[in-house]
């Protein structure tokens, strides 16, 4: 019988128990939502086509019709996303938060004419769902 590496099951039972062990909670849900949207500072390119092209290919992302990527608040240096979850937002419905302020955005969606991703950049106020105060779900963006 061959040796067989190591298990993903064992590999996500570590990173919890690594977790657990410095007192910090491990949210998974935070984890994605971080891939799938944040992207401070954002990434370069030469243009937004070509931005979420490059990012959705990246992130594994290639399968969804539009996602927003968030590249942070337009005033505040050394953001972390999880503000909005406590100090930096107001409550908008159960477990979602909307950002008091606005935050520098890009929306790519998916061109099927020309089976790439087109790309649109705004400022605006995003709404997210909270869990333990940290981000696992983005919703909306809301024009500013």
């Amino acid at each position: 019988m061959a040796a067989m590496g190591p298990r993903p099951a064992v590999l996500l039972l570590l990173a919890a128990c690594l977790a657990l062990a410095s007192g910090d909670l491990w949210n998974p849900l935070h984890d994605l939502f971080r891939k799938n949207h944040m992207d401070m500072p954002k990434t370069e390119a030469i243009n937004n086509n070509a931005y979420c092209n490059k990012m959705m290919w990246e992130r594994l992302l290639y399968w969804k019709f539009s996602n927003t990527f968030i590249h942070g608040p337009t005033n505040v240096n050394n953001f972390d996303i999880n503000t909005v979850c406590t100090t930096g937002g107001t409550a908008a419905g159960a477990n979602k938060q909307e950002s008091k302020g606005t935050c520098s955005i890009t929306v790519c969606t998916f061109n099927p004419w020309s089976l790439s991703y087109t790309g649109v950049s705004s400022t605006a106020k995003i709404v997210l769902v909270c869990l333990d105060g940290q981000a696992v779900l983005f919703v909306k963006s809301i024009s500013a």
